[in-house]
């Protein structure tokens, strides 16, 4: 074997290795739950071709900050409702625009755009441990 193949050989096994502790690998203990600022539950959530995320695990009866950012002009995604919370919003396109609420029970709080075309709900449990075993649980993507 020359030594410009014995240099592949271990460049292959090195990225292989790399994969499989990405993929496998353990994740930090609190990397799943909302970043706690204050007490705030805080996510950002990206608006483009959906929400993303669309579904967000929180601790119920600690406040919420979610900010949205409109990366879009779609008309659809110009409006933000959560009905059960009678919050409704414009979401200008390229800004940052923060909604906050405490949800005081257990349960999903759904949230939609003005046409009810892009979908998407926060889920309150109770604990840390209950918001990180939602997560990646009824992901709902345009309608």
């Amino acid at each position: 074997m020359s030594p410009s193949d014995a240099l592949v050989v271990a460049l292959g096994v090195t990225l292989i290795a790399l994969e499989l502790r990405f993929f496998l690998g353990g994740r930090a203990p609190d990397s799943d739950v909302p970043a706690a600022n204050d007490g705030v539950q805080e996510i950002q959530v990206l608006v483009k071709d959906g929400y993303h995320p669309n579904v967000i695990p929180v601790e119920a009866g600690r406040p919420v900050r979610l900010v949205f950012y409109r990366d879009e002009t779609a008309d659809c995604s110009a409006q933000l409702v959560f009905e059960e919370l009678h919050i409704d919003r414009e979401l200008p396109a390229f800004e940052r625009t923060m909604v906050e609420f405490t949800p005081h029970e257990p349960g999903d709080y759904h949230f939609r755009c003005g046409k009810s075309v892009i979908r998407g709900r926060v889920v309150a449990e109770i604990g840390r441990e209950g918001a990180r075993s939602n997560l990646g649980k009824g992901h709902m993507k345009h309608g």
